[in-house]
């Protein structure tokens, strides 16, 4: 087993998560050293087989699951259940995102393995929690992005704008897992004692939104009665919502949709990012633009400094000198000037980026089925111990024996457990090169 020397060598994670954010979850924890065990049932993470590029093999799961090793166990037979149990009581952390009661009909739930194990550390992922009024439904990000606010923000008052280019709320509940796993280690090296932990797309959803659900009361209450009044009567008169809140204006979203110093430009060749959040890097932006702005005097930025319309006559003027002159040059230019800006990069570029290629973000594996892969390394760097997995995502039970083996199978007990399909181990395709699960 190929293994970095990372903060968390020698810790054992279970991961019978699926789809995104568990899973991320048990990658992180791999990034820093952990053994990471794929727990699937026999036809593997359903993750696996959405837009498959091979036969079990998708992007969107070899993406979040690189680092571990992969057991298939059918838990629903006996036999498949006492190696699972075996297996808890050799871990450390265990991942799970079963929607709420299911877990404990499997026999999986945190009540019947910290029994088994009192050191295990349980975290638990769902889609909304496990109480309140939505604790049963079933959901996804993309639900998340909408029940959360995130999607109605995004579209700033008119049509929904979903985030796709990556899942916000199933990432950060990964994240939020990882973190929490980790203090509980700590936690239990005071104490002794594993634990329950719990997060959701839906909580995380609502903890990223720093600014939205965020409420200074004396501030802010009276719009959002007002914003609640407006909706409520919408939908009583059967009108649109999005046609009665156009005529109430949000005040940090305004600021924001309308700040010429933090925006997106088309200059003569592309696009710029400028992005300027404190008034003296305004002044030296101002500089390079070669405009006029009394707004950034001071050290506050003074809205009150221009009337509305000599704010827009301001805004197209600087969007025209954009179209002056190339990317390159306006990223020179503010460069020179300390101005933080840069170019709107196709992701197809970033494989030979010098910045990406020195600080070492893109990891070529070789993937058993196929092939050289080419992923995301972590973004962490640590004096104290190796970040960044070896191994790649594993193939569907590609590791069965092996683990077997650990828990002191004989030969022949596997090969019983895998006839009677209480467990499943990876054949290599005929004739492909590779190790037997």
């Amino acid at each position: 087993m190929e293994t970095i020397r990372g903060v968390f060598e020698g810790v054992r994670v279970l991961d019978l998560s699926e789809y995104i954010a568990g899973p991320l979850a048990g990658e992180m924890l791999a990034d820093l050293g952990a053994d990471v065990i794929k727990v699937e049932p026999p036809l593997g993470d359903f993750w696996r087989h959405t837009a498959p590029v091979a036969p079990g093999e998708s992007r969107g799961f070899m993406g979040v699951n690189k680092g571990k090793r992969s057991i298939s166990i059918d838990l629903k037979r006996p036999e498949g259940k006492e190696v699972f149990l075996r297996l808890v009581r050799t871990a450390d952390i265990l991942l799970a995102n079963y929607r709420p009661g299911v877990a404990e009909r499997l026999g999986v739930d945190y009540a019947t393995l910290s029994a088994v194990n009192p050191r295990l550390i349980y975290c638990q992922n769902t889609a909304f929690g496990s109480a309140g009024p939505y604790r049963d439904r079933p959901g996804f990000d993309l639900v998340s992005q909408a029940m959360t606010g995130i999607m109605a923000f995004e579209g700033a008052g008119g049509l929904p704008h979903p985030i796709i280019t990556t899942s916000p709320t199933d990432l950060a509940a990964g994240m939020f897992l990882a973190y929490g796993a980790a203090a509980a280690l700590y936690h239990r090296e005071r104490t002794g004692r594993g634990q329950f932990i719990e997060t959701s797309l839906f909580a995380a959803g609502i903890a990223v939104q720093y600014r939205p659900m965020f409420s200074i009361e004396r501030l802010d209450r009276e719009q959002r009665e007002q914003v609640l009044a407006a909706i409520a009567q919408a939908r009583a008169e059967g009108r649109r919502v999005e046609e009665v809140l156009r005529g109430i204006p949000m005040r940090h979203e305004t600021g924001r949709r309308n700040n010429p110093y933090y925006k997106v430009y088309e200059t003569k060749d592309s696009y710029i990012a400028l992005a300027c959040l404190n008034n003296r890097l305004r002044r030296a932006a101002v500089r390079v633009l070669g405009v006029e702005d009394p707004r950034v005097e001071g050290d506050e930025f003074d809205t009150e400094a221009l009337s509305p319309d000599e704010n827009l006559v301001l805004n197209e003027l600087i969007a025209a000198i954009f179209s002056t002159k190339t990317t390159d040059e306006w990223v020179a230019a503010f460069d020179t000037a300390g101005v933080p800006c840069g170019p709107v990069r196709y992701t197809a570029e970033l494989f030979d980026d010098p910045q990406v290629e020195a600080m070492e973000l893109l990891r070529t594996f070789d993937h058993a089925v196929l092939g050289p892969v080419v992923m995301a390394n972590s973004p962490l760097r640590m004096s104290g111990g190796e970040t960044g997995t070896r191994l790649p995502s594993p193939a569907l039970g590609q590791h069965t024996r092996e683990v077997l083996r650990e828990l002191g199978f004989a030969e022949a007990e596997i090969e019983e457990l895998i006839a009677a399909k209480a467990v499943r181990a990876w054949e290599p395709p005929a004739g492909a090169e590779g190790r037997r699960g």
